[in-house]
């Protein structure tokens, strides 16, 4: 999949591999939980960011969920008030399952 390149006013340092406590609508119902973004940069500056998100499956493994997060998802980034929970916030977006 091509990334979404974005504007935002977060840093690739700021974010990438930063925790992120994350509830929104996705293709197949509500996604939420905590989850660590992972961010690309192109050499103009602009990011791509990705909500990876690690939970067991009913086989014994893992399964790793992508959420590749639109312009409208980053400009709703936010710092959490409880950094005991995650780094970051982001409520209320509608944001597609990528993997």
């Amino acid at each position: 999949m091509e990334p979404i390149w974005t504007f935002s006013k977060w840093s690739k340092d700021q974010l990438d591999r930063k925790s992120v406590e994350f509830s929104f609508a996705a293709d197949v119902g509500r996604a939420g939980g905590i989850g660590e973004f992972r961010v690309l940069q192109n050499p103009q500056g602009l990011l791509s960011i990705n909500i990876l998100v690690d939970l067991p499956n009913e086989h014994g493994g893992r399964t790793v969920t992508r959420f590749q997060v639109p312009q409208a998802g980053v400009d709703a980034i936010e710092k959490n008030e409880d950094q005991t929970v995650a780094e970051f916030l982001l409520l209320g977006m509608n944001i597609p399952r990528t993997v």
